[in-house]
């Protein structure tokens, strides 16, 4: 038989349950009668079906329990021979069906389970990956909301009281300004190089020296990256070379220009004057050497010129990290990684770190 098992007792079953056609059924009897393997199949088929045939053998069983009450002594022999024949013939066949079905059972219940591991596993896989899905959309969410929190929702909708420039000192949020531009107000904002405000709080001030120093609020605030300058205590030098970063306006604004005078107003000695351009929003704005080093900042102006302005020195400020906070680190304005650079190279990397504060009303 050159067709597979599956087949050939798919076919056999057929004919046995009466399930084919007559043209299919003289065919098949053509196929057994030259091939004697299929027809003992056919017929081991056929006792199996008898066999397990209830009904046949609950009459069988009947009609010999009624004949041993009917006949007499000597049949009960004659009868018990052929009950024990009857069994004898049909003993392996049962067997081997019984056998057949515990197999059958057996590997239903092996595949079965097999079936429902792998089930289970892909149920369990497609569950981890919605959970992982929901738990992504939610940290997005999140981060959304958190953005609108700090570009929408803590900005004031009026207009600022007063305006002016600061600098970063830190990488983590602590800039410089002068106390006269936020001073009495306590809703303070810092606004990046990118437009968006952010909320800061007085950490420090020295009235004397008209310094303040402001905390960004925003537990995750953070600058890109280090902070390109250093703050030098530095005794300058008449006709030394300086220039500033400010913002008097919208835009960043760059002047240059130079010491002339080593004390400020009337002597003071913690200021020196510098011959360079100061108009109303540059209070706060750093004064800085040829090679990227803050030195001073700027402070105020003489009223009767437009070129006269006055800077603190960086030595009070450098007196005043004395007073902040343990998660401000003062190494963070320690290294100069511009000295080396041009005017221009350095104007552009130390811009993101001059800001705009402004102050509105309580």
């Amino acid at each position: 038989m050159n067709e597979s098992s599956d087949t050939i007792y798919e076919k056999i079953e057929q004919y046995c349950l009466h399930l084919m056609d007559a043209h299919e059924s003289t065919f098949f009897e053509q196929e057994m009668e030259g091939n004697p393997s299929l027809r003992k199949a056919v017929v081991e088929y056929q006792t199996l079906l008898h066999t397990f045939d209830h009904q046949q053998s609950s009459d069988f069983i009947h009609s010999s329990l009624n004949a041993i009450h009917a006949q007499s002594r000597s049949q009960t022999e004659i009868i018990f021979n052929q009950l024990k024949l009857h069994v004898n013939r049909y003993w392996k066949t049962a067997s081997v069906a019984a056998s057949v079905a515990f197999i059958a059972s057996i590997l239903t219940f092996t595949v079965a389970r097999t079936v429902y591991k792998k089930d289970t596993k892909a149920q369990y896989l497609t569950l981890r990956n919605e959970i992982n899905s929901i738990k992504k959309d939610q940290k997005a969410i999140k981060s959304e909301v958190a953005d609108v929190k700090k570009i929408k929702s803590t900005v004031p909708d009026e207009i600022a009281k007063f305006s002016g420039t600061c600098f970063a000192i830190s990488q983590n949020g602590y800039l410089v300004t002068n106390l006269h531009v936020i001073d009495g107000f306590e809703k303070i904002f810092v606004f990046t190089q990118d437009n968006v405000g952010h909320q800061g709080e007085l950490v420090a001030a020295d009235e004397e020296n008209d310094l303040a120093i402001i905390k960004i609020v925003e537990d995750d605030f953070s600058f890109p990256d280090k902070i390109p300058y250093s703050v030098r205590k530095a005794n300058p030098n008449i006709a030394q070379r300086i220039y500033s970063l400010g913002y008097p306006k919208s835009d960043i604004v760059y002047n240059e220009g130079y010491i002339s005078s080593t004390t400020g107003f009337e002597g003071d000695s913690s200021r020196y004057q510098l011959e360079l351009p100061s108009v109303p929003g540059v209070s706060g704005a750093p004064i800085i050497d040829e090679t990227g080093n803050v030195i001073g900042i700027v402070s105020g102006k003489q009223s009767q010129s437009e070129g006269i302005t006055y800077a603190v020195r960086s030595k009070s400020l450098l007196n005043l990290f004395k007073k902040l906070p343990k998660d401000f680190s003062s190494t963070a304005i320690n290294t100069n990684t511009i000295k080396s650079d041009t005017r221009a190279t350095q104007v552009k990397k130390i811009q993101p770190y001059v800001c705009v504060v402004k102050v509105y009303r309580n």
